[in-house]
């Protein structure tokens, strides 16, 4: 990931809210303890949920998932995947 601030910065001008978590008990157990929750207008009704092993790997799922569920332009998201 570029510049994490610069992509929330961006996902909220675009009305995305986002919220990161890690979970300790997920973590202790070798689960995965990362989650990403997306969720605003350009989502309608729904919202985009990630959980993974890793938080780049969460980060990428999830902004994959809103490119492709979310109206409007969001191809930009694919700026900060890999």
């Amino acid at each position: 990931m570029s510049d994490i601030e610069e992509l929330w910065t961006r996902l909220a001008a675009g009305g995305v809210s986002a919220m990161v978590k890690i979970d300790h008990e997920r973590f202790a157990e070798g689960g995965r303890p990362w989650t990403l929750l997306l969720s605003g207008p350009p989502l309608g009704d729904g919202f985009v949920r990630a959980e993974e092993a890793s938080l780049r790997r969460c980060l990428e799922v999830g902004l994959t998932r809103l490119a492709d569920k979310a109206e409007g332009e969001w191809g930009w998201v694919s700026e900060y995947l890999g």
